[in-house]
């Protein structure tokens, strides 16, 4: 149960300064100094439990206290608060008939019948001499005590009670006697008064601000009987926004929670139950009632409309519905905001809102379902009149009112105009609410042809924001729509959009049977541009099998293009642009920007979307540059598609695998694999279990791999065209990283009947690449065959031209043509930062052949790969390197597992024993200094000394000081 008992005063709360303002000035009064003070505010503030904080405290200090109060009913009694006021005083003490008031006998005869001469007409005193007459009273009254005078309501008084208010304030400040009065905020009399009183340093103006959250927690804790920190935060976010900080509002809806089960109090705090609805308190409707009477019959009415719109509504709509003009309009607006009911917003000057939405719906309350109907559906008729083609966020608003107005499939219709208009503009998001919302006033019409038609564009949004699960559970909706009523197109419309759903989610059967039936439902008669979207829809689902796959996609191109379907048409282009990509990358890249072009042309925000992410990942493909994806991937984050989204995110993970930046791999895959996995998006599973194998893969790991397999599988099936990637991409590299490359061979073949069975999306499977390098060793593979396959459109792609690079260098080794070797290996170590892993292994695969030709610098590939694959972790590839190493005749020293060489001169073959001989040649120390540092004889020094210059490269051992000097400064510049 709320609060305490009915005589104890409610817990004042956030109103401490206006408290000790007021027990400050009572105790002023009581001391013989007086003054004026004005609690404004809006109503529901608190400005009466101000005033009985004041009443008490004036009591306790034996003070004479006289309240009065303007009546809020009926017509308004003139003098009426003062008349209330001093009738306190003439009940309960016989001061009447003290001497000093004799002179002022007739004024106040106008506010007490005891001083009325019985003989005399009734004459009303000047205001001035009521004025003093009061002033006098009240000195009398407040004689050796102090008096206070609390007037509440003073906007609904009279203007001669506001007069010797006045009076009072400019007199009050030589005698005991506080004046405190409340006044609503806003324009009137009352407010003017106040507001010069306050300038004129004669009175105080203390303003009583809506509550804070913490306040509203506060007020929340002790009407509940619980501490602050038990109040759920659910619960104060409610009631600030339904009560905008009124304490009266928060209080009463507070209690209706309580009462209605929607807030659940226990000891140990409460609980919100977000399924009860709350009704508006009856309190609250009085009060809210009471204020839009006050603003007239037209103010009312026009309060009663906007409630039915909403929390937010636009004038001009309502001018129009309640046949107003400007001036008329305006007049009863500014009333409104002038009540604290209203506020205009600050970005459009037509749009205003009320103060808080509880004042929406007590009006609400007060209108019968009738009213409310009528309301609407007049509403409605206003916003076509003065919106015929409803642009913008008016077909929406359109929709509410006719939902409000009792005309549902109206409604439904003006939602699914709005969602398409969204879905066209590329704000996905509220293109699939829009349309569920159409669709919950559809499902159970009776107009089938309606629903086919909400259904329909339903399904296209969620196709475009790649949420299948969503759309497929809508399949059931399917038995609803047999209807004569139903053109076949539609119903073959709804059919396809359902198998392009089912193939998102990878169930390839039955996005087959639900082609075949759209098939069905259209005959074999149905012309071109009713066929042309199921042509393309089936195209891209037979991307397994290219020819048919092309047959369709060139047939739904042409038939989209003649008939002007440009979104059917980028569907046929794009097939065609992912099969050409395999054979020739020219071609592709012109598909791509094909799409680009009906895009721009068209306004096809998504279709842009699309063919920008396709054209940045062709040429990372082709360069390995990665900027034009990542600026795809930021676009794609705002336009609201999950599907482009974590597509675009898959391929740049991909991109920081192939780099060697695993972590920030995972990290984007992570991030993926949890939305894509609730939505069903299998593509961006399969991409994405693709890119963990590679990151497992091109670390060794083994186990990982395995499980990243296993995963690829689950997600796209033993037959996903992925598997052939992750063979040739993964498990090979992992087999040449564990020094077996018989084993990689086989996952090479095995990638090579995968990709036969269901082709890659990329050539990069290892025929073009790394299979071919394998192949040269291995004396498989003849000039011509290397020179053709390098040359191909798939060897040129960034990940496969490495390997071709190294595999054309090979064969001019074995030429004799040694400079143009060595060329080729330098072109492919220029680019070790695009592929680290990838190029490291084939420098390590080459350098045999190189040493055995008699070509390029082996030795330095060697060092270089060593060195990278010790950094990594990868010790076999690393002893191998150290092996073929020493059958080139070299020294090689023994590796520690940690090591104070620095990487370049690891690279230049420095061991651990010349480096420090090196520092100390830094302070030009010469051999018998630096043996004595060392514990090793001069001629050992000697032999590390010529050692260096040979390594390093210098002239002399000069130039040698010289560059140990800089080599420390360089590495410890302190």
């Amino acid at each position: 149960m709320l609060g305490g008992s009915n005589c104890s005063l409610p817990v004042l709360v956030a109103r401490d300064h206006q408290r000790d303002l007021l027990h400050a000035a009572v105790d002023r009064a009581r001391q013989g100094h007086g003054g004026c003070v004005f609690l404004v505010g809006e109503d529901g503030t608190g400005k009466t439990r101000l005033v009985l904080e004041a009443v008490r405290r004036a009591w306790q200090s034996g003070m004479s206290v006289l309240p009065g109060r303007a009546g809020s009913t009926g017509p308004v009694v003139p003098l009426r608060p003062l008349t209330e006021a001093l009738a306190h005083l003439s009940r309960s003490e016989p001061i009447l008939e003290h001497p000093r008031l004799r002179p002022y006998r007739s004024a106040l005869g106008g506010l007490l019948p005891e001083y009325r001469s019985p003989d005399a007409a009734p004459a009303p005193a000047s205001p001035v001499l009521l004025g003093e007459a009061v002033l006098r009273l009240l000195s009398v009254a407040g004689a050796e005590r102090g008096c206070l005078l609390a007037l509440e309501d003073l906007h609904d008084t009279d203007r001669r009670t506001l007069t010797v208010v006045e009076y009072l304030a400019d007199n009050l400040v030589d005698q005991g006697t506080l004046l405190l009065a409340t006044v609503r905020q806003g324009p009137g009399p009352a407010w003017d008064l106040t507001q010069s009183l306050g300038r004129r340093c004669r009175g105080a103006v203390l303003p009583l601000d809506p509550l804070d959250p913490p306040a509203v927690r506060l007020l929340a804790a002790s009407r509940l009987r619980l501490l602050p920190h038990q109040v759920p935060e659910a619960v104060v976010t409610r009631l600030c926004r339904d009560s905008a900080g009124n304490p009266f509002l928060a209080t009463e809806l507070l209690q209706a929670m309580v009462d209605s089960g929607a807030l659940v109090v226990h000891p140990g705090g409460c609980r919100l139950v977000d399924e009860i609805p709350t009704a508006v308190p009856s309190s609250v409707r009085h009060t809210v009632a009471g204020q839009a009477t006050r603003l007239g019959p037209a103010g009312r009415r026009l309060l009663t409309a906007a409630a039915v719109i909403g929390e937010r509504f636009p004038i001009s709509v309502l001018g129009q519905a309640l046949r107003l003009d400007q001036d008329d309009l305006l007049r009863h607006v500014r009333a409104a905001v002038t009540a604290g009911l209203v506020v205009p917003r600050p970005d459009d000057h037509d749009w205003y809102a009320f103060r808080n939405p509880t004042t929406a719906l007590a009006l609400l309350d007060l209108l019968t379902p009738a009213d409310r109907a009528v309301l609407a559906q007049r509403v409605t008729e206003a916003v076509h009149e003065l919106h015929p083609e409803l642009t913008g966020g008016w077909c929406a608003f359109a929709a509410r009112l006719a939902g409000r107005g009792g005309d549902p499939a109206r409604a439904a219709r003006l939602l699914t105009l709005a969602g398409r208009r969204s879905l066209a503009t590329g704000r996905l998001h509220a293109a699939v609410e829009t349309l569920e919302q159409a669709w919950r006033l559809a499902e159970t019409a009776p107009d089938a042809p309606l629903r086919a038609e909400v259904l329909h564009e339903l399904l296209c949004a969620l196709v475009e924001t790649g949420d299948p699960e969503r759309g497929l559970r809508l399949l059931d909706s399917l038995d609803d729509l047999c209807h004569p009523g139903v053109p076949p197109e539609r119903l073959a419309g709804v059919h396809v959009q359902l198998a392009r759903l089912a193939g998102l989610a990878g169930r390839w059967a039955d996005a087959v049977v639900q082609l075949e039936t759209a098939r069905a439902v259209l005959g074999p008669d149905a012309p071109g541009p009713q066929t042309a979207y199921l042509d393309a829809v089936a195209a891209h689902l037979a991307v397994g099998t290219p020819d048919q796959a092309v047959r369709l996609a060139e047939r739904a191109v042409d038939e989209a293009e003649h008939a002007g379907l440009p979104a059917v048409a980028c569907l046929g282009w794009q097939v065609r642009g992912l099969l050409a990509r395999r054979r020739e990358t020219d071609e592709a890249q012109t598909c791509f920007f094909r799409i680009r072009q009906l895009a721009d042309r068209h306004h096809l925000p998504l279709w842009r979307a699309r063919a920008a992410l396709l054209l940045a990942e062709h040429q990372w493909l082709l360069t390995g540059d990665a900027d034009a994806l990542r600026h795809s991937a930021e676009r794609n984050g705002r336009l609201g598609s999950p599907a482009l989204r974590h597509t675009g995110h898959a391929l740049l993970a991909w991109h920081h695998a192939l780099r060697g930046r695993y972590d920030e791999a995972e990290r984007l895959v992570a991030v993926s694999v949890a939305e894509a996995g609730r939505l069903g998006l299998r593509d961006v599973l399969v991409r994405s279990s693709l890119v963990r194998a590679i990151c497992a893969g091109h670390r060794g790991r083994r186990p990982e791999l395995d499980e990243a397999l296993v995963d690829l599988r689950r997600h796209g099936d033993t037959g996903s065209p992925y598997l052939a990637l992750a063979h040739g991409m993964a498990y090979a590299v992992c087999a040449l990283l564990e020094e077996d490359p018989d084993r990689a061979r086989d996952e090479l073949a095995r990638a090579a009947r995968y990709d036969a069975e269901r082709p890659a999306p990329y050539p990069l499977t290892g025929e073009h690449g790394l299979g071919l390098l394998l192949d040269v060793l291995g004396g498989e593979a003849s000039w011509c065959r290397g020179r053709a396959t390098s040359g191909s459109d798939a060897g040129r792609l960034h990940w496969n031209r490495q390997f071709g690079s190294l595999a054309e260098a090979v064969l001019l080794g074995r030429q004799g043509r040694r400079e143009e070797a060595a060329a080729a290996v330098a072109a492919v170590r220029r680019d070790a930062h695009a592929h680290p892993i990838a190029v490291h292994l084939g420098l390590r695969l080459v350098a045999g052949a190189a040493r055995t030709d008699r070509w390029g610098d082996p030795v330095a590939w060697l060092r270089q790969a060593e060195e990278h694959f010790r950094q990594a972790g990868l010790g076999a590839p690393a002893r191998a390197c150290r092996a073929e190493l020493r059958r080139c005749g070299v020294v090689v020293p023994h590796r520690r597992d940690t090591s104070r060489v620095p990487p370049p001169l690891r690279l230049k073959g420095v061991t651990e024993r010349e480096y420090e001989v090196l520092e100390l040649m830094a302070d030009w120390s010469d051999n018998r200094s630096i043996a004595n540092e060392l514990f090793i004889s001069p001629r050992t020094v000697e032999k590390h000394v010529a050692s260096l210059i040979a390594k390093t490269e210098q002239t002399n051992r000069a130039a040698l000081n010289r560059y140990a000097a800089r080599f420390r400064e360089r590495v410890n510049p302190d």
